[in-house]
């Protein structure tokens, strides 16, 4: 068997091997597997964020919570020593007045303080509803995988025979290819699918690239493999 012959007769059936891997990995049942493993990676960072949100929540309530507390501590010591100037006939106005600003201020900041603490609380417990709901349906998704990866490692399983198979007619064939040649082929493989193309019209079918008249003068002596010198591409020539 010559040289191009042999080697396209193995790269047939290595085609054949990949058709039936990329059956396996396509199958609709697979397909809906790799979705659900996007979903469960996607609920997994979101429960990662959501997390976070209510640790950033809590530790902002504790701190505002801290705050509000002196806040008020002092707007109760503040109030009580204008309750006390009140009566202090030595007291003048415009210090009452200075004293009722203070005061005043106090209340607004403890308002806004209290309103800022009112929202975190609603933010939390948004925080938390979300989840709760996110934990769930990772947690639903996720035993679907389960189940649905035992269906998908049957449909590998079933397919072993076949897969068997191939390996088995691929080290045949392999035989027959000269060793040096078989590990250019394989060098070229892990670029493309199909390492070996034919020469049409004087081109590399696999890039489209004009090859040299001498080039193609060799690829028509018997049992010539030649290399793209754009692509890489094993090349050979039908004679007939």
């Amino acid at each position: 068997m010559s040289r191009p012959i042999a080697l396209l007769a193995y790269q047939e059936a290595d085609l054949e091997k990949q058709q039936i891997e990329a059956d396996i990995r396509t199958t609709a049942n697979r397909v809906k597997l790799n979705k659900l493993a996007k979903f469960i990676k996607q609920q997994q960072a979101n429960l990662t964020k959501l997390n976070e949100d209510i640790e950033s929540f809590n530790a902002s309530l504790a701190r505002q919570n801290t705050q509000y507390t002196a806040l008020l501590d002092r707007l109760d010591l503040e109030t009580s020593e204008f309750e006390t100037l009140k009566g202090d006939e030595e007291c003048t106005s415009e210090e009452m007045t200075e004293f009722r600003h203070d005061i005043e201020k106090l209340q607004r900041e403890a308002n806004n303080l209290e309103k800022e603490i009112k929202q975190l609380f609603r933010s939390l417990d948004e925080a938390v509803v979300e989840y709760q709901k996110t934990r769930q349906q990772g947690s639903k998704a996720k035993k679907e995988y389960d189940q649905l990866k035992v269906v998908c490692q049957k449909e590998k399983d079933d397919a072993s025979i076949d897969l068997l198979a191939a390996d088995r007619k691929m080290e045949e064939l392999q035989k027959r290819v000269n060793p040096s040649l078989m590990a250019r082929y394989q060098r070229v493989r892990q670029h493309y699918n199909t390492p070996v193309v034919e020469v049409r019209d004087g081109k590399c079918s696999g890039c489209n690239m004009s090859l040299p008249s001498l080039a193609i003068r060799r690829l028509v002596s018997e049992d010539m493999i030649l290399e793209c010198e754009n692509c890489g591409r094993l090349l050979y020539a039908d004679n007939e």
